[in-house]
């Protein structure tokens, strides 16, 4: 009897294997649903250069670079100045991976400076910027057209260009020691023949220009903005969409605006921002639909640093705060880059040096 036991249960188990076995593949399996991850959050690390205004960052050959109103700094483990202190660095452009050009004030005179040799030795040149006599001008921005070899600046209210690497200037649009509180924007789009450039007439009202630089063509977009900013407003920051080259963003005073049709219609994308300054909103690197922003409100130098991120192309935002007391978290200007397949923002702050924001 204990016998026919044991055979019999020696048997139900090979039957059940030999059933498992067999089984068809169509059978589903079972699965365990995976936990769904948490949304990424931005972590604040303070960079470096406190009581510095930063007037841009910018990334050459890797290295991350601060334009400040003390010099021109460049990060490798630490920060290191490589021009003289005494320069307000308001612009710079690379002509190569080893000649840049500057603009710069010293002791509230304009000067161009240049490298060669990426930064290790500078050379102030002369130049024409302003005109054939004195000016008071200076360079607010500068951009390089590689194909053509031209170079592009503003000033108070005029768009020069020149073709020797800045020693002399042909004025394209404006004139010379106009009124007007400066233009402080220009972007030069990359697959038209266009040069935009923007910021503030003398009765306080945005100016964003259009300049076809192969027909002349000036179509001028500053009502239009008008429309969905407040009074005053000025124009800080021109942005291209990398996905649509169709698609111009502009940020200042007030907010940020977009046009989807170049420049035929304007829409708002993060307005009623009563006296606040977005000077430099940023595309993610990595996934374009993702916008950033980070401003700065007039009146106060000790103010929270609030970053804004948008994950639907501005149509929603969503605000992280760097939960630090007594902060002076105006921001000045942004950079976005990708560091081993992770988005980095660096925020140049208005007088209290760069902060690092990763996400985790």
């Amino acid at each position: 009897m204990h016998k026919n036991v044991v055979s019999f249960i020696l048997f139900s188990i090979l039957g059940a294997f030999l059933l498992g076995c067999n089984s068809s593949s169509d059978d589903k399996a079972i699965t365990v649903p995976e936990k769904p991850s948490s949304p990424l959050t931005p972590k604040f690390t303070e960079f470096g250069l406190e009581k510095h205004k930063i007037e841009k960052l910018m990334q050459i050959n890797g290295q991350l670079l601060a334009l400040t109103d003390q010099g021109l700094y460049q990060y490798d483990t630490n920060w290191q100045i490589i021009t003289d202190k005494s320069f307000h660095v308001l612009a710079m452009v690379v002509i190569s991976d080893t000649h840049w050009l500057a603009s710069v004030k010293q002791k509230e005179q304009g000067l161009f400076i240049e490298t060669t040799d990426a930064g290790v030795t500078w050379q102030q040149f002369d130049n024409n910027f302003g005109g054939d006599f004195s000016s008071n001008e200076v360079a607010r921005t500068l951009a390089y057209d590689n194909e053509k070899q031209k170079l592009y600046a503003t000033g108070s209210y005029v768009l020069a260009s020149s073709s020797d690497n800045g020693r002399s200037w042909t004025v394209e649009e404006g004139q010379w020691d106009s009124l007007g509180t400066g233009l402080g924007s220009i972007l030069l789009h990359p697959e038209k023949q266009d040069v935009w450039y923007g910021g503030q007439n003398g009765i306080e009202s945005p100016i964003l220009d259009q300049l076809n630089t192969e027909t002349y063509q000036l179509t001028m977009h500053g009502q239009a903005i008008n429309e969905h900013l407040p009074s005053p407003s000025v124009i800080y920051q021109i942005l291209y969409d990398p996905k649509n080259n169709e698609r111009i963003v502009a940020s200042g005073e007030g907010g940020i605006v977009h046009s989807n049709d170049y420049g035929e219609t304007w829409l708002p994308l993060l307005t009623e921002q009563d006296y606040r300054f977005h000077f430099s909103p940023v595309f993610d690197p990595i996934d374009q639909t993702v916008l950033y922003t980070a401003g700065w409100d007039k009146g106060g130098n000790v103010q929270p640093l609030i970053l804004e991120m948008s994950k639907d192309e501005g149509q929603t935002w969503q605000s992280y705060t760097y939960e630090k007391q007594e902060f002076k978290g105006g921001v000045r200007s942004m950079l976005a880059v990708e560091n081993s397949g992770k988005t980095v923002i660096y925020i140049g702050l208005y007088n209290n040096g760069v902060v690092k924001v990763t996400f985790e």
